[in-house]
């Protein structure tokens, strides 16, 4: 009874390890980001695609890792006045939320009060130190 015991449990640890360890080595997708430079012509459209636009990005999977109304350049260029990130599990995410139809109704929002510009992109994915 002893010996099945302890065969048991090392089956069972051996089993959890090598599952938590394809855990770890399996690739996840590359983060995905949006981003956003841009002056804002008409304060209360724009306000109307906060309201609708901005639950979305977490119903999609994403998050708002960057909103700046007041962007300065401090090394060179000349941006708009907004910087804006939102960062989404991956591409398909980051497409998934942009054509979605929820977002589709609130962009029309986005492009009537605001000049500049927005590009989805994958991240850089590169190796960690």
């Amino acid at each position: 009874m002893n010996k099945f015991l302890i065969t048991a449990i090392t089956a069972l640890t051996l089993t959890v390890s090598s599952v938590a360890f394809a855990q770890d080595t399996a690739k996840a997708p590359t983060r995905a980001y949006m981003i956003g430079n841009y002056d804002i012509r008409d304060e209360a459209g724009f306000q109307k695609y906060i309201e609708a636009a901005a639950p979305l990005v977490r119903q999609y999977g994403g998050r708002v890792i960057v909103y700046n109304p007041g962007a300065k350049p401090i090394v060179e260029g000349e941006p708009r006045s907004v910087i804006a990130i939102a960062e989404f599990p991956s591409l398909a995410e980051a497409e998934r939320y942009y054509n979605s139809p929820e977002y589709i109704a609130a962009r029309k929002f986005f492009t009537d009060s605001t000049e500049g510009w927005r590009i989805i992109t994958e991240g850089a994915d590169l190796p960690q130190q």
